[in-house]
């Protein structure tokens, strides 16, 4: 099948005047340093016709962005988080609807996480070269090889999901996968409140509620930082580095070069790690509650495998593999909101919601 290398505004706009209502999508991007991906190439197919955009030359994007952000179409990914991200980034917003042939896999027992070209061989009998993955997509020219493969990546997306939606609907299953789809994009345009960044820190819960005060502004200004220079944020300030600080609570550059920083990071930024660290001992009020774990919190191992096998039990009843319904990650938010252990500790758990609960909500209540 061909397709066409679109690197100019009226071509795209052409395109995009598409009456297609099903729409394969994906995109090849650069993420090394950044906060952000770095687009290098858009591919579409609408069942006919198959372009691949080149953001680095076309300039009026927003045609695009029109198609994607139109609710009377659906947009065909496969795994599509990264995706999402760099649409949400690029375009201000999140494709009005989407359909992940991933999670459609996924409810067919195929697989949780099963990869696009395993799934194309399982389900269509072809074997996509995969040699182009890791290609520099923002590097020009782009060879025909790596133009192809790119296009491989929705040409053989719409047969795929036509294979699959075919089997979701004898089962039953087309309004339970749309519901996910649905949540998952809007879980993708939920961030983290940068307030709220230090609980991704990984040791954050050893520490004492001054440590904590220090950490939380230093994480917050670090992400607020990383964002605003476009820098993936352990190259404004590495994590572990971040933990020293809060636990020393440095009061001189000297102190910071004790504590074994990296000479950049003292040079760019050791003024304002002080500042902030000044700053948290002086409002111990602000300081946050010590974190509290899960896997400490009285009955956890007992209350974990009950749910474990009320989900287990739940997949066998319905045909839905369990893992899909319940992830363990699906399982500590239920448990923190039940135990009220959430800093938003209103906001109903995903097991208590749409389809998994109408599965599960009877069960654990």
């Amino acid at each position: 099948m061909t397709y066409t290398v679109i690197t100019d505004n009226q071509t795209l706009a052409d395109f995009c005047a598409t009456d297609a209502t099903l729409l394969a999508v994906d995109t090849e991007f650069v993420r090394t340093r950044t906060f952000y991906a770095k687009p290098g190439l858009y591919q579409l197919h609408d069942g006919r016709r198959t372009a691949l955009i080149d953001p680095l030359a076309v300039a009026d994007l927003s045609p695009l962005w029109r198609l994607l952000h139109d609710p009377g179409r659906i947009c065909l990914l496969h795994a599509g988080g990264e995706d999402l991200e760099l649409f949400q980034h690029q375009s201000g917003a999140l494709p009005a609807r989407v359909h992940d042939t991933q999670l459609a896999a996924a409810f067919l027992g195929l697989g949780a996480q099963l990869g696009f070209a395993a799934l194309v061989e399982q389900l269509l009998g072809v074997s996509l070269d995969k040699a182009h993955a890791r290609t520099d997509w923002l590097a020009r020219p782009l060879s025909a090889e790596q133009l192809r493969y790119a296009a491989d990546d929705v040409i053989y997306l719409y047969p795929l999901y036509e294979r699959l939606w075919q089997q979701l609907e004898q089962k039953g299953f087309t309004a339970w996968f749309e519901q996910e789809c649905e949540w998952t994009v809007k879980r993708r345009s939920v961030s983290t409140p940068p307030e709220l960044a230090y609980l991704d820190i990984k040791n954050a819960w050893t520490l004492d509620r001054q440590a904590l005060g220090v950490l939380q502004r230093l994480c917050q200004w670090r992400l607020l930082e990383a964002r605003r220079r476009d820098l993936a944020v352990n190259f404004v300030v590495k994590e572990a580095h971040l933990v020293q600080v809060a636990e020393r609570a440095p009061r001189s550059l000297s102190d910071l070069n004790r504590l074994g920083l990296e000479p950049m990071e003292i040079k760019r930024h050791g003024d304002t790690l002080l500042a902030l660290v000044q700053e948290a001992l002086a409002s111990p009020d602000s300081w946050p509650e010590p974190v509290r774990r899960l896997v400490d919190y009285p009955g956890y191992k007992g209350e974990l495998k009950r749910i474990k096998g009320l989900v287990e039990q739940a997949g066998e009843d319905a045909g839905v593999p369990a893992e899909l319904i319940a992830s363990k990650r699906l399982i500590h938010q239920y448990l923190s909101w039940k135990w009220r252990l959430e800093e938003a500790e209103d906001v109903t758990p995903a097991l208590l919601q749409g389809w998994r609960g109408e599965l599960l909500g009877a069960r654990l209540r």
